[in-house]
């Protein structure tokens, strides 16, 4: 037999402050809803879009309400820092509507923000498999508070 590893770490569930199940899988059968698995679903794969050769996740484009024009200005047609600056996100914010203990917990919050960055590196590598796109976790990123994950090409 051999055994291949998913994404999260197996010793992540013993954890969880409050555990519905026997494991991992269990857990998420007994908590999560379909409208909660399709929203998660949305978060690791999200939409994206290209405008003039940058990339950006298009929730973070809509939210930044710039435009092209207004933010190659901003940067000096710096592509990075202008795809860094739109696709910067603050990764508590994910959880926002929450209160969950997990949010001051550092080896969840770092499971959290792992299995983010493993996601979104897959979806743009496999949306632009010739261009190096960066999936960066990193503190106060383009301002941002805490934990911050962004994406840009390199």
């Amino acid at each position: 037999m051999k055994k291949y590893k998913g994404v999260v770490k197996d010793n992540v569930f013993e954890q969880f402050s409050e555990i519905c199940g026997k494991d991992l899988y269990n857990h998420a059968f007994n908590t999560l809803s379909i409208e909660q698995y399709i929203s998660v679903g949305n978060i690791l794969w999200p939409e994206v879009i290209e405008i003039d050769g940058y990339i950006f996740i298009s929730e973070f484009y809509k939210s930044n309400a710039s435009n092209i024009e207004e933010l190659e200005e901003r940067f000096s047609k710096d592509r990075k820092q202008i795809e860094m600056y739109v696709n910067s996100w603050s990764l508590i914010e994910f959880a926002s509507g929450t209160t969950d203990e997990s949010l001051n917990n550092d080896n969840l919050f770092g499971e959290f923000s792992d299995l983010i960055k493993f996601f979104w590196t897959m979806r743009f590598n496999q949306l632009f498999p010739d261009k190096e796109i960066v999936v960066e976790v990193g503190y106060a990123i383009m301002g941002e508070s805490g934990e911050t994950i962004t994406v840009y090409q390199n």
